[in-house]
């Protein structure tokens, strides 16, 4: 007996469904490439002056490309990599869990306030570890020629600004599900 097999159903359907579907499949896959493409940078000394040195504003300044150099500016910038990945593993969670139809569930606002602090934390981290990596890239020139840049934008402000309305909707959330359980013991 030949059967035909039935086509891939998600039990969440509609356009939340699709989106989470979607969703899970671009953070996995944009977590992947932003992982490749930061090693990626850093074992290539051409793009890391490419790319890298103009971003930190060290156009004209001396900057150490060797091996060991660009091992430890690799690693610092794996601090707000981690966050990233971290952030992007509860986003794929919280979308998975739409995906099964999962909405409203005790997990989701918590998944919100983590992704919230992590966006927070990467607007705080982003000008740290360009400081950060301007001294480790410039730790090799003479005295008097070593960089020491802090800098923030309005992108640092917009970003911390956002993650703060995703933590503040994630506590929202939480709120209203202790008050939902309130008025079901009431009832």
């Amino acid at each position: 007996m030949v059967t035909s097999a039935s086509p891939l159903k998600f039990p969440a359907v509609g356009p939340l469904g699709r989106l989470s579907a979607w969703m899970c499949f671009v953070v996995a896959v944009g977590g992947a490439l932003a992982e490749i493409a930061l090693a990626w940078v850093w074992l290539t000394p051409a793009w890391v002056q490419a790319y890298v040195v103009p971003h930190l504003g060290l156009n004209g300044v001396p900057v150490a490309l060797d091996l060991s150099t660009r091992a430890v500016a690799f690693a610092a910038s794996m601090i707000p990599m981690a966050v990233l990945l971290y952030m992007l593993h509860q986003a794929y969670a919280l979308f998975d869990a739409f995906r099964i139809g999962n909405v409203f569930t005790a997990t989701a606002p918590i998944r919100l306030r983590r992704i919230g602090s992590c966006i927070v934390a990467l607007a705080l981290l982003r000008p740290l570890t360009a400081t950060l990596l301007g001294l480790i890239l410039t730790s090799a020139n003479p005295p008097g020629q070593r960089i020491l840049a802090f800098g923030v934008g309005i992108d640092d402000y917009m970003i911390a600004a956002l993650g703060g309305l995703v933590l503040a909707i994630g506590h929202v959330m939480v709120e209203g599900a202790r008050i939902a359980d309130d008025n079901r013991q009431i009832v």
